[in-house]
């Protein structure tokens, strides 16, 4: 790598670091400025609440990367033309592309940064933010749901019509036995007026136990005291509703998974996991799209006139993107179609004008 390489990384991060740091401050404001009052009022330790909005920073980080690599890379250029030395480079043999070579390496690495951060940080820290909100502090709980719950342990799926005592007490609980490749085939069924928590174990009484042959009813029995196989202990019962912005990319595939397995809605969380990487790349797209925006605004107001048009293309962009997700979100687009349609649109629009225009505006 080139001398003016490293000159040109230094120039982007010198304006990237401060313009992130003026995004994230901005940001976390504006959200402090409207919920501290609910906070507080809710009678939150001032403490907590503070450490609520400190575990923010992670996925503000991780919103606002995009469009501080835009505007890094768009003030580099307007900067490299005011003094000359975008002319001199050009003058001296080295293209547009080779140019922008360097504040795409630099944005790259951005995104390296943000899709590792949004991978171990971004995950842990919204599920110890919406604990702190939800409960009042960090190591509190609230109930997962009360009625109607379905639960998927490995082969067997668990119907409960509701939760008594703490969640000791399961009413109408139902369990289907599966074998088979995706829950296709059922061979068994036990169906019991309630469930109750003893000595570290479900139990039945009145339960009536049906076995099934390939699918087709076979025999039934009538224990008089049955022990389940349910492995939800009643302080499970317990746990806040995660969401997939409180998961990574690992736990939100499996999570998909048994949303398969059990013949659940699953397109939504399918688009998100595809979304986690394809979010995390568009510092490097808003480089890419920046970078003939900044080549061709001449010199005299060039920076503001570069910022308008950078931020109405954004604006352009986050438009056509929350449409593409929808899409995929309702299951009129396939999931990564969905994921992956506006950075690719608009990456190959970035390459595209550089490739028809090369040659940067030097006056």
């Amino acid at each position: 790598m080139k001398i003016f390489d490293w000159y040109l990384i230094k120039r982007w991060f010198s304006l990237f670091v401060p313009t992130i740091i003026v995004l994230i401050f901005t940001y976390l404001s504006s959200d402090v400025a409207i919920k501290i009052w609910s906070l507080l009022e809710s009678d939150i330790a001032p403490s907590s609440v503070i450490l609520h909005f400190l575990l923010k920073l992670p996925t503000i980080l991780f919103q606002m990367a995009p469009l501080a690599a835009l505007l890094a890379t768009l003030l580099t250029l307007t900067g490299l033309k005011r003094t000359g030395e975008l002319g001199a480079l050009f003058c001296s043999g080295i293209s547009g592309i080779r140019i922008g070579a360097p504040l795409i390496i630099a944005s790259l690495s951005v995104t390296g940064i943000i899709f590792y951060t949004s991978e171990s940080l971004v995950p842990s820290a919204n599920r110890l933010s919406r604990d702190i909100v939800r409960s009042g502090g960090p190591g509190g709980s609230h109930v997962v749901g009360k009625s109607r719950i379905w639960l998927l342990e490995g082969s067997r799926l668990i119907h409960i019509r509701n939760i008594e005592d703490k969640g000791r007490l399961l009413i109408e609980p139902t369990v289907l036995f599966f074998s088979g490749d995706g829950l296709s085939t059922l061979r068994g069924r036990i169906d019991a007026p309630q469930a109750r928590w003893e000595v570290n174990q479900w139990v039945m009484d009145q339960a009536i136990v049906r076995r099934f042959e390939n699918g087709v009813f076979e025999n039934s029995e009538q224990p008089q005291r049955l022990s389940p196989p349910i492995e939800i202990r009643p302080e499970e019962f317990f746990r806040i509703r995660r969401r997939p912005e409180d998961m990574n990319r690992g736990e939100l595939n499996l999570y998909i998974e048994n949303l398969k397995r059990a013949g659940l809605n699953y397109h939504q969380y399918e688009v998100q996991a595809h979304d986690k990487i394809a979010f995390a790349l568009l510092p490097l797209v808003f480089c890419v799209i920046a970078l003939p925006v900044g080549f061709q605004v001449s010199i005299r107001g060039g920076a503001p006139l570069g910022t308008g048009l950078s931020i109405l293309l954004a604006l352009i962009f986050w438009s056509i993107y929350s449409l593409s997700l929808s899409l995929g979100n309702s299951g009129i687009l396939p999931p990564a179609f969905a994921a992956w349609f506006t950075s690719i649109l608009f990456t190959a629009l970035g390459v595209a004008a550089l490739l028809l225009k090369p040659s940067p505006r030097l006056t």
